[in-house]
């Protein structure tokens, strides 16, 4: 789970491509009204294929890595989060990166008992 929650993070710093365009274009909109509301995500959302992780890794060091992408991404600040759009919203405003990526963590440290 460390190394899936890195995945997102990566995108917002440009490191990661996603497809998904045309499936953005269609519900990219209302999704992205879900995913900013107030409300914690719900269990079993689908996830892109590219954030599965289904291999053994090294809990420690994915911990580790996920902890220095979260220094980064708030140390980038305004000015770098947001440069890059997102797959399926598109332009998102730095506000909005920083929410998602806040209840995307949130989601999964509470599946853990975090």
């Amino acid at each position: 789970m460390m190394a899936h929650c890195q995945a997102p993070i990566r995108v917002a710093f440009g490191e990661a491509k996603l497809s998904g365009k045309f499936f953005g274009m269609l519900l990219g909109p209302w999704i992205k009204r879900v995913v900013l509301s107030e409300k914690p995500f719900k269990k079993g959302l689908p996830t892109h294929k590219s954030f599965l992780v289904t291999d053994e890794r090294n809990f420690d060091e994915e911990k580790e890595r996920l902890m220095s992408d979260v220094r980064k991404f708030f140390s980038y600040g305004k000015e770098k989060i947001g440069k890059y759009p997102h797959p399926f919203f598109g332009r998102m405003t730095p506000d909005e990166w920083g929410t998602s990526m806040y209840k995307h963590l949130d989601h999964h440290l509470k599946q853990f008992g975090a």
